[in-house]
């Protein structure tokens, strides 16, 4: 199967005061690739706004992409410039050009996936894309799903699942569970980003069971110590060690009082660990928000 990396739409975005406090970010926004993956509008368009938030508070570049209809060579519209009076235009184009619903390919299913993946790899190697932005297997369908959880071991940059309920829009307050491991200063970064570009509270959260040692207690404080310090909004930013014998209740728990939850990817298991990583897979599967799950390829 062949792949067009130059059909895609790209949008500019602006970049908002206060970005250089990020040189030492993991979450690089110089070039962020979507590819459009599932018919579904409200999957669509939690990926894209996400998307869109980085965007706007690194200056970078929007690629937005059906892989499927790039590869038969259509050419797609081109934006020179995003801005956030943009963005519903930017939604109607993701929707106008979003795969067709129905049963999938004919044939063979493992091919067409393998095609794909060889597509959106290619690209992110040669336009240098420092984050992918995908939405969870679970919502791109049967045939797709393993090629969700294939970009996210194999894509040489950051990877950022969307997942959780529907209805991403303006993002009040943030919940940020840290557990420390390669991916959380990623998760840290993703919602300090979307953190700036709403002006949103950020709770930081660590979970430790009630009967947990001193020692035990120091490293949680540590843990959400040094995200906040990591954010460096202490106006808006507070830490909390929370009590609970179970870890992934807790969140779910907590993540109804938010706009937002956003979690770091699981860091053991084989490939569909990504997406069902125990504690990660819950709290994705049952949160009563939209959940980012990062996963800091680059580690």
């Amino acid at each position: 199967m062949s792949f067009t990396p130059a059909s895609t739409l790209v949008a500019d975005t602006r970049p908002t005061d206060g970005d250089s406090r990020h040189g030492s970010s993991h979450l690089g926004g110089d070039q962020i690739l979507v590819p459009l993956l599932t018919p579904e509008r409200a999957t669509v368009s939690d990926q894209l706004r996400a998307a869109a938030s980085f965007g706007r508070t690194t200056g970078g570049s929007l690629h937005v992409v059906n892989p499927a209809t790039a590869s038969r060579g259509d050419e797609f519209d081109l934006r020179q410039e995003f801005t956030a009076g943009d963005e519903q235009q930017l939604l109607e184009w993701a929707m106008d050009h979003a795969p067709e619903g129905g049963p999938g390919p004919r044939g063979d299913g493992f091919a067409y996936t393998r095609g794909l993946l060889r597509g959106i790899l290619g690209t992110i190697e040669t336009t240098e894309i420092d984050t992918l932005v995908v939405p969870s297997g679970s919502q791109t369908g049967l045939v797709r799903r393993g090629l969700v959880e294939r970009l996210a071991l194999r894509a040489d940059c950051n990877v950022i699942t969307v997942n959780g309920q529907h209805g991403y829009g303006t993002v009040p307050s943030i919940l940020l569970p840290v557990a420390g491991g390669p991916h959380s200063g990623l998760a840290t970064d993703v919602a300090d980003r979307i953190g700036a570009d709403f002006d949103a509270w950020i709770d930081v959260l660590h979970v430790v069971d009630p009967d947990a040692p001193d020692r035990r207690r120091e490293q949680a404080r540590a843990h959400v110590d040094a995200a906040a310090q990591r954010i460096g909004r202490p106006e808006s930013t507070s830490t909390w060690v929370l009590e609970s014998p179970d870890v992934a209740d807790a969140i779910v728990e907590q993540s109804q009082y938010y706009g937002l939850t956003v979690v770091g990817a699981p860091t053991k298991g084989r490939l569909r660990r990504f997406i069902a990583g125990s504690t990660n897979q819950q709290i994705r599967s049952n949160a009563h928000s939209v959940v980012l799950s990062a996963r800091n390829n680059r580690a």
